[in-house]
């Protein structure tokens, strides 16, 4: 995409045509307050900004209609936007017409039939910008952005404001939220991420749902199974006791169910048969006394392990210290020239100071070796208890696991023929078997499904959401992204350093390299690396926004990058033209000065020919040099009274207010 025009119309229908070259090097010269600045702004608006940004005066007085001819792909696009309605500074209205030959159009043609969200859509749908979606770090509060062709344009334009400032590199950077939106897609805008990130990301959002239904699903599936297990136990001693059922301990899950059913249809238990219940429910309390002992057993054992452990942690921690202390006598090389001396431990030792024979010798270091020795293999011993204690506290928790649910069964199944029995007391006989058939059959009826060929179903389908999972999220690894970018970037710091050389820039003679953590210029020197917040001058600040912006715009225009192939730079020279007599002329008196605006003059020149005609670069200046390359890349001089606005259409608003 580049500019083939920039339209505008008064409110009376009158058109103002400015022309521009794509593939070249367009410069607008002139006077201050002529218009240069503007073009910038009604650029970006026929671009999709909402806000119009322009200062109030002529040109928010007289212009009705802002419009911009593209060249864009093999035809044009003509977007027309109106000025915002009186009082308010933005709006969403637009018009776009595509076309071979288009050309612009029309006051009485222009309608607002759309708004400037589609406009960005389609321009950037047809610079290649394809469906792309940055999901920021887990956790974080900020939205996912998807780079449009509004964050193309950031790349694309430097008002007089930013090409001058040390603190910001890019247009707009300085605005709330901005920085963070340009770290988010200028990796995108430069390929280091997937053509099809954007579907991956989408794919592996699904894959994590799937994942997480998956694993909840089985998880329900586990507790319903663990649930009718419990149930199923208590019904089953339920049954037992009422004498329904013969065996006491319960069978395998789809037996004990078959049986129940079986019971509760089976003739009615005689009268003599009752006093076998009550003997039965005795059984299940004395089965419960028999579980909660064996549990308080359990618990009894595992305290004595946990005391052990934490007695024994006080003692190892003492041991180590002494063994510490002994081992240091390796480090002398006196062990073994002991244990090589012959000698008796009953021999008389001398004192080395008087010479006399002590009664009570101090230990040889035969001794503490032998010391040493004993200590480790206490310690060995120390290590080697704690698996089998560990192993031996894992067993009890189990046992104890498996006795408290069998306690909760028979517990259950008391609570049962007691309410039971409480219920039945005034009914007959027969009616109370009845009865407690019907509250099993509606038992049996409620029990949680939970097969385990149905857990072992859903454990398979949460098994591969999982695989998928980390499959994608490989595929979509930070690390690689990294590296990618690092990669790409290293390609564009080659050129900024050799132009930044070549402009004679401070520190340019090293490295320098864009770094897009902090965006901003890195020159890598002998002190360390300077962020362009610490090189002085403007001038430098200045030359290294530009060869920071030809470097990314060469990139792009290399690897077919969907970035709008226009370059618009507002006021590069202002460091040099600070008097208003060199920004009437266009000429400055300095040589230095002279010299330092044609070398960065002449470097985009070269940089636009060299990627011609892929590329065009608008620069809006009062430099107006006497070379004839520069004049041949002058567009529009405004000056002896030549402006943007013509004079004849501020005299009309004038007349009408």
């Amino acid at each position: 995409m580049q500019l083939l025009a920039i339209v505008l119309y008064s409110a009376t229908g009158a058109k103002r045509i400015l022309d521009f070259k794509p593939g070249a090097l367009n410069v607008v010269t002139g006077e201050s307050k002529t218009g240069k600045s503007a073009l910038l702004d009604i650029v970006e608006y026929c671009l999709g900004r909402d806000t119009m940004q322009m200062p109030i005066g002529p040109i928010t007085q007289t212009v009705a209609w802002h419009a911009a001819l593209f060249e864009i792909g093999g035809g044009r696009a003509f977007v027309a936007r109106p000025a915002p309605r009186p009082g308010r500074s933005s709006t969403q209205r637009a018009m776009l017409r595509f076309g071979a030959d288009l050309e612009p159009l029309e006051f009485d043609e222009l309608q607002a039939d759309m708004d400037s969200a589609s406009i960005r859509e389609q321009l950037g749908r047809r610079i290649g910008i394809e469906e792309n979606r940055h999901e920021p770090p887990t956790g974080s509060a900020r939205n996912a952005v998807e780079a449009h062709l509004g964050h193309a344009t950031l790349l694309c334009m430097q008002r007089q404001s930013e090409i001058a400032d040390r603190n910001l590199l890019f247009h707009r950077q300085g605005e709330q939220g901005m920085a963070q939106t340009l770290k988010d897609t200028i990796p995108y805008f430069i390929g280091a991420v997937p053509r099809d990130q954007a579907l991956r990301r989408a794919q592996l959002t699904s894959a994590r749902r799937d994942l997480r239904d998956a694993e909840a699903a089985y998880r329900r599936a586990e507790e319903a199974s663990h649930l009718a297990g419990a149930s199923l136990a208590a019904l089953w001693r339920e049954a037992y006791a009422l004498g329904m059922v013969q065996s006491p301990e319960q069978p395998e899950r789809l037996i004990a169910i078959s049986a129940l059913q079986t019971a509760i249809t089976a003739p009615q238990p005689s009268r003599e048969v009752d006093g076998e219940i009550a003997a039965r429910a005795t059984f299940l309390e004395q089965d419960r006394d028999n579980l909660r002992a064996q549990i308080r057993a359990l618990t009894a054992e595992r305290e004595i392990l946990l005391q052990q452990e934490a007695t024994e942690a006080g003692f190892d921690g003492a041991i180590r210290t002494q063994t510490a202390r002994l081992t240091s006598l390796n480090l002398l090389g006196l062990v073994s020239q002991q244990n090589g001396a012959d000698s008796s431990e009953d021999s008389a030792v001398d004192c080395p100071l008087c010479g006399s024979t002590l009664a009570q010798p101090d230990p040889s270091v035969a001794d503490l070796d032998r010391s040493l020795k004993a200590l480790n293999a206490q310690l060995a011993g120390v290590d080697a208890a704690r698996p089998a204690r560990r192993a031996a506290l894992t067993a009890l928790d189990e046992q104890a696991s498996v006795l408290r649910s069998r306690l909760r069964s028979v517990e259950a199944a008391l609570r049962s023929l007691t309410s039971s029995r409480f219920a039945t007391d005034q009914l007959p006989q027969d009616s109370r078997h009845d009865f407690t058939r019907g509250r099993i059959h509606a038992t049996l009826a409620a029990l949680p499904s939970g097969s385990d060929e149905e857990l072992d179903r859903l454990k398979l389908l949460q098994e591969f959401a999982a695989e998928r999972v980390r499959a994608l999220e490989a595929e979509l690894d930070p690390a690689e992204e990294r590296e990618q970018l690092t990669s790409r970037l290293v390609t564009i710091s080659r050129d900024m350093t050799a132009w930044a050389n070549r402009l004679e820039l401070e520190h340019g003679e090293g490295n320098v390299r864009l770094d897009l953590s902090r965006l901003t210029v890195v020159a890598d020197t002998a002190q360390g690396p300077a962020p362009l917040f610490r090189i002085g001058s403007g001038e430098n600040w200045v030359g290294y926004h530009v060869v920071a912006h030809l470097a990314l715009h060469r990139y792009f225009v290399r690897q077919n990058r969907p970035v709008p192939r226009m370059l618009m730079l507002d006021q590069p020279t202002q460091v040099w033209y600070r008097s208003e007599v060199d920004q009437a002329s266009g000429a400055l008196r300095s040589d230095s000065d002279r010299e330092a605006v044609s070398r960065l003059f002449r470097l985009i020149y070269d940089i636009v020919r060299e990627l011609a005609p892929d590329m065009q670069i608008i620069v809006c200046d009062h430099a107006n040099l006497p070379e004839e390359w520069f004049q041949n890349s002058v567009m529009h001089n405004w000056r002896n009274g030549e402006k943007l606005i013509p004079q004849n259409w501020i005299d009309e608003a004038a007349n009408r207010s």
